[in-house]
């Protein structure tokens, strides 16, 4: 899976992973946007920006925290953690390709 603003590596495609019975979410944010949201078990493409936050989880248990792309800084998605040692990536199906 690449960037779709600049093209760089994000997650290899064999990382897909289901969460919560599905691979793909769509989830509305506080102000009304929606995302369509693909988990990933590892994205090594991406840097975590920001501190974690639990408000408006869309994982319940789960703390997020900004994912943008280390090519360029777009923002791609959000990692989600459950505790220092598991997390997973939710990227933004329309800022990725692949």
């Amino acid at each position: 899976m690449r960037c779709a603003a600049c093209g760089a590596r994000l997650a290899p495609s064999g990382a897909r992973i289901e969460v919560n019975g599905a691979h793909e979410h769509p989830f509305m944010n506080p102000s009304g946007l929606r995302f369509d949201v693909a988990c990933f078990s590892v994205a090594p493409g991406c840097m975590p920006e920001g501190e974690r936050s639990s408000v408006w989880t869309w994982f319940p248990g789960r703390a997020w925290q900004v994912a943008l792309c280390k090519g360029c800084g777009s923002h791609v998605g959000w990692s989600f953690h459950a505790d220092n040692l598991s997390l997973f990536h939710g990227l933004v199906r329309a800022r990725i390709v692949g």
